[in-house]
């Protein structure tokens, strides 16, 4: 009977939240970032504004989709459940598409036999950054040859799956690594940065020049 007065009296509040969810899980959400996987594009304690209409029309709460809103491209920044726990979402680059076959050789990429980027690394040297081009997207990739990966790599994407890297080529967890990413555990697009707050201090730290920034 308790719980019957509460929902009574509170009918309006909590209609308004269950909305609230539904709008959240359905439409759009903010994303924060943990790690620098992405960096420099996307750095640590970011807050991502992800559309989750981008691709699929979801029912709310379900991964059963209404209606197909486009199709994921090469170079988009996604949010999606991590393959190897679904209670984790992560963040990654869209690398290859279903039928792609990717190459990789020391984190230089080639798809369907057109590669990247070739640059000689300066081993010598601290952190390394260059362009790559995907697809509409042009976006800066961080390398670090003291941690460069050693690795020749080739993977077939599979229908209905999508393979995923981080922009911070040699100090990413990723598709290299877990694999492929289902469609269904596709959460939304990255849109932009909202804003950034840090707390690996003693107070919050609030980075003001992360405001509103936008996303390649």
């Amino acid at each position: 009977m308790k719980i019957l007065d509460f929902i009574k009296k509170n009918k309006s509040f909590l209609l308004g939240l269950l909305i609230l969810l539904a709008v959240r899980w359905s439409f759009a959400d903010q994303y924060r970032v943990p790690s620098g996987s992405m960096e420099p594009n996307i750095h640590v304690g970011d807050h991502v504004g992800v559309s989750k209409v981008a691709y699929d029309l979801k029912i709310p709460f379900t991964h059963q989709v209404i209606h197909r809103m486009s199709e994921p491209r090469r170079g988009d920044i996604v949010v999606f459940e991590f393959p190897k726990d679904p209670s984790i979402n992560f963040i990654k680059r869209l690398i290859g598409v279903p039928g792609d076959r990717i190459h990789i050789e020391n984190g230089f990429i080639t798809i369907n036999g057109q590669e990247l980027t070739k640059i000689d690394l300066n081993l010598n040297s601290g952190n390394q950054n260059y362009f790559e081009t995907l697809g509409e997207h042009r976006f800066i990739v961080q390398r670090s040859p003291f941690e460069a990966r050693s690795e020749s790599l080739d993977f077939v994407v599979p229908e209905d799956s999508y393979f995923f890297m981080g922009d911070n080529r040699d100090n990413s967890l990723d598709s290299r690594s877990w694999g492929f990413v289902k469609r269904e555990a596709i959460k939304g697009k990255a849109l932009g940065v909202l804003w950034n707050i840090r707390f690996d201090q003693t107070l919050p730290r609030m980075d003001l020049r992360r405001i509103l920034s936008p996303l390649s």
